[in-house]
């Protein structure tokens, strides 16, 4: 038997570790209230605990829950790995929940893809891509390149743009800024590694969250349930429908015409003489 425990238990170590790799300061910067990805957000009208579905390989799969106890240092949001409800290959939206996948997905230009699909202004489901074409390649087979992508993609479902998008500037010690060395070892970049939130993400999250609204998908509220394999919360196997996989990465879903997506990637660097 399984039982769920919250990341908010664990959010005050957490806080404190981030705080020594990425400096948090006591003052919200102001960086913080534009790091939006067009006001995308989820509903709630408390604590959100948004299931993170692990349609993942060895190779990736471990990486999961450390993502998610990451992402969970902000005050509004707990992510909870659960057992994947995705096929790899396609990584099909599930609602209510953020379905993580990796597969060779080819020779596309990207590490990782985020998909987001909303109804009335809020993000309902969302899907994370994670690209074995290019991690396969020795250059990007490496921890450091692997914690810092599925860290980005998973942000991005919540929400979050980029803090920084020029490769060539000093790392500023987030995943979800852009770089040529995400690892800080290198000599190219700085030494900060861009393989954990920064502290402007968990301001930004904060500040884009801190507003309570009126409703609340079911399937995002905390609730203690012991399960055989992995939790469930609240109704959330009532409230699952069947969403078609979209043909091209940003449109309206068939049968579902009052949900838009939207996505967002993080292309393979290129490095030009």
């Amino acid at each position: 038997m399984m039982i769920w425990i919250s990341y908010r238990a664990l959010s005050r170590t957490l806080a404190i570790c981030l705080g020594t790799i990425v400096g948090i300061s006591s003052a919200t910067p102001a960086s913080a209230l534009i790091q939006s990805w067009n006001g995308y957000k989820w509903s709630r009208t408390g604590i959100l605990a948004i299931q993170l579905g692990n349609n993942l390989t060895s190779a990736w799969s471990s990486r999961l829950v450390p993502t998610a106890a990451a992402w969970s240092v902000a005050d509004y949001i707990d992510f909870v790995p659960a057992a994947g409800k995705a096929t790899s290959s396609t990584c099909g939206p599930v609602f209510g929940t953020v379905q993580v996948c990796n597969a060779n997905y080819g020779a596309n230009g990207w590490l990782g893809y985020a998909n987001v699909w909303t109804s009335g202004g809020f993000i309902v489901q969302g899907t994370v891509r994670l690209n074995d074409y290019y991690f396969s390649m020795t250059k990007y087979n490496t921890d450091a390149w692997r914690n810092a992508t599925i860290c980005q993609e998973v942000g991005h479902t919540l929400g979050l743009t980029h803090v920084d998008t020029i490769r060539t500037n000093l790392n500023l010690g987030s995943c979800t800024d852009y770089t040529n060395d995400p690892s800080g070892k290198l000599g190219t970049n700085g030494t900060l590694a861009n393989t954990a939130p920064g502290s402007n993400d968990i301001y930004a999250l904060n500040f884009n969250y801190a507003m309570l609204d009126a409703t609340q998908l079911s399937s995002t509220k905390p609730q203690y349930v012991a399960g055989a394999a992995f939790s469930v919360y609240g109704d959330i196997e009532e409230t699952l429908r069947a969403v078609p996989e979209p043909g091209m990465w940003t449109m309206m879903l068939v049968g579902f015409s009052f949900i838009g997506a939207a996505a967002r990637r993080t292309p393979v660097p290129t490095v030009r003489a």
